[in-house]
């Protein structure tokens, strides 16, 4: 669809179509949704609403009603729809709507059921061993499943499980380094390593192949490489650190993956942006300080620059995709 919306564009920009018969050919394109496609849209949307919202639910219910409904109850409900939610996902067709629903909900009441265990019996574990546990227990499901939004919600716990590690650990790489490291190495170790992983599996799996899923992983790996380039900035110890160079390679790896091997604009338009996040947090920090009230100007003009050539440049890729 994105597609033919594209080829349609350039050619009534180019004139090639007479504006008579813009509307036919849109027609004939087929770029407005169908009323069938409207149909399976909403009939997808209430089940996946439904699915979280059964799971949400359960939770709700017994945080409101704690104190009156015995220990004994929470864990009969909670499991009972455990069961129930694992019972659907068994009985209907694997890599569907209803089945995968079925194992979100599952999912859900998992986490559930260990929050329970911890506050009912209090084992003393630290917050992170709860999301740590959540996502070890659930990753049997996704290896079966091959359900991309499984992964990216495991994906989601194992974060979570990292960044209340770090809030516990002062100096979570102390093992390895005698001085304090910035913890955010550690994300972007992570979500680097998983990144890498999923391109690569992405090639020889269907189910992988998910533009989505690569894409949200991606902003997430590169959001946090940002950030540590712009640390390393602001805080003035760019010698001595690898945040920028290991930045410049993340954004040479974007564009030889996305621009050489295979063209996604959503993945260039996050390296254009990163670039000019950085590259006007060099000159600005370097700027600002001088006392002179130009330097304002100076960085305006540069973000505005840096962007209108951004954009020219992507709209040169999107003319040769079409």
């Amino acid at each position: 669809m994105e597609s033919s919306r594209g080829e349609l564009v350039n050619l009534i920009e180019q004139k090639k179509i007479a504006k008579d018969n813009i509307k036919q050919a849109i027609n004939i394109a087929n770029i407005h949704p169908a009323p069938k496609a409207w149909f399976d849209f909403i009939n997808q949307l209430l089940l996946w609403l439904g699915c979280v919202s059964l799971g949400l639910a359960v939770i709700f219910f017994i945080a409101h009603n704690w104190s009156e409904i015995g220990r004994f109850a929470k864990f009969a409900l909670v499991e009972i729809s455990l069961i129930f939610a694992i019972i659907v996902y068994v009985k209907t067709k694997p890599q569907t709507n209803a089945s995968n629903g079925a194992l979100i909900t599952a999912t859900l009441l998992l986490g559930a059921l260990m929050a329970l265990f911890g506050q009912t019996y209090q084992t003393g574990a630290d917050p992170w061993q709860l999301f740590f546990n959540w996502a070890l227990f659930i990753l049997p499901w996704a290896l079966i499943a091959r359900f991309t939004s499984l992964w990216i919600i495991w994906l989601a716990l194992l974060n979570i499980a990292l960044a209340l590690y770090c809030d516990v650990n002062t100096n979570p790489l102390s093992l390895f380094f005698t001085n304090k490291v910035n913890p955010l190495w550690l994300f972007i170790g992570l979500n680097s390593f998983i990144f890498t992983c999923w391109h690569t599996l992405s090639l020889s799996r269907t189910w992988m192949k998910k533009t989505w899923a690569i894409r949200v992983i991606a902003l997430v790996t590169g959001t946090l490489i940002t950030e540590n380039a712009l640390l390393a900035i602001v805080d003035d110890y760019i010698i001595h650190t690898l945040a920028l160079p290991v930045w410049g390679v993340f954004l040479g790896a974007i564009y030889w993956l996305y621009r050489k091997v295979s063209i996604d604009l959503f993945m260039l338009s996050g390296a254009c942006l990163s670039g000019i996040v950085v590259l006007t947090a060099v000159v600005g920090n370097g700027v600002i300080f001088s006392g002179d009230g130009a330097e304002y100007l100076l960085v305006s003009i540069m973000v505005i620059g840096l962007g209108s050539g951004s954009a020219f440049w992507l709209k040169q890729v999107q003319q040769e995709m079409n």
